[in-house]
């Protein structure tokens, strides 16, 4: 009885803990899409509701971000990715930058919009790993995200966490598709006019350009292996709902087998299904094969010879 036991007690353990490692991804990015999701809509509530109260001075945050954007100095931005700050925590610079857009006091201060990948992701003050774990960062050195001549602000995100899609299929985009800056009370609408693949170290791309309006996004590239920087960057052009929800629609908004976490885990199941099931025909092979074994063994051995019959008659008499 044990020998039937230990077989499926094994085949159950191996199939729960297949199936934990499959769902994980898919549950994980499910929380966190839903987290993303409540974190910008607590902030366009809470926007709102400051609003309607007079809570909030949208022209005084404007014009402090754009304040900060004119004296910023030009410099050479660190890889955001890299361990690095071009400031201390402590510093009157870091202090201006963390009060800048954030009106409710919790480092958000927007969110970014891609249409054609069918994403949505808050940003937060820095490139922090805490930040970049669950959302995207605004690399510190850079212009705020607020548009304006002669400025070039850069959004990093993660690409091929287990946990978050965040930018894994940031590489789908192509020159002349667009994504959303939704910055306090605006919609900043920038058109992608230049995809580069650099080395970390090369943000000789990221500078301001003169009179220019620019935004990249930023992320790591080759998907799994992280060696480079996939760049992609837009100038601001009008706001076009029409044009953006035509880009919502397109064959490839959503669709990545990188991210498409469901698909992953149906042919998981499948393959794990397929798995215990062979088990289970070797298992009952091997029982079968037994059996056999045994009836043969009995079969072969020596059987006691039976005692010949006694004639009723007797033997006959001499006469």
């Amino acid at each position: 009885m044990k020998k039937k036991i230990f077989p499926t007690i094994f085949i159950a353990l191996f199939f729960l803990a297949g199936l934990s490692l499959l769902l994980y991804p898919f549950v994980s990015n499910q929380w966190n899409n839903y987290r993303q999701s409540r974190l910008i809509s607590n902030y366009d509530t809470a926007l709102s509701e400051q609003e309607a109260s007079g809570g909030v001075d949208y022209a005084a945050a404007w014009e402090q971000a754009n304040a900060y954007n004119e004296a910023l100095l030009p410099s050479i931005l660190p890889d955001s990715f890299a361990v690095a700050a071009a400031s201390g925590e402590d510093s009157e610079e870091h202090q201006e930058y963390m009060s800048c857009l954030n009106l409710l006091g919790d480092g958000m201060m927007g969110y970014v919009e891609v249409p054609k990948i069918d994403i949505r992701v808050p940003i937060f003050h820095t490139t922090e790993e805490n930040v970049l774990e669950q959302a995207a960062g605004h690399l510190e050195g850079s212009s705020l995200p607020v548009g304006g001549e002669n400025t070039h602000a850069v959004i990093s995100a993660h690409r091929g966490l287990p946990s978050a899609s965040l930018f894994t299929d940031l590489d789908k985009l192509e020159e002349g598709d667009h994504f959303l800056l939704y910055i306090l009370d605006d919609i900043l609408c920038y058109e992608v006019d230049q995809i580069l693949v650099v080395e970390p170290d090369e943000t000789q791309s990221l500078a301001v350009q003169e009179g220019q309006d620019l935004v990249t996004l930023l992320t790591c590239t080759p998907y799994g292996v992280n060696s480079h920087r996939l760049l992609v960057r837009g100038h601001r052009v009008a706001y076009e709902p029409e044009v953006i929800g035509e880009e919502s629609q397109t064959p490839l908004a959503g669709v990545s087998l990188h991210t498409n976490y469901l698909l992953w885990v149906l042919v998981g199941l499948a393959v794990t299904a397929g798995f215990v099931v062979l088990l289970y025909v070797m298992d009952r092979k091997r029982h079968r094969i037994s059996q056999t074994q045994g009836q043969e063994s009995r079969g072969g051995e020596p059987q006691t010879p039976e005692a010949p019959e006694q004639e009723s008659g007797g033997h006959d008499r001499e006469s």
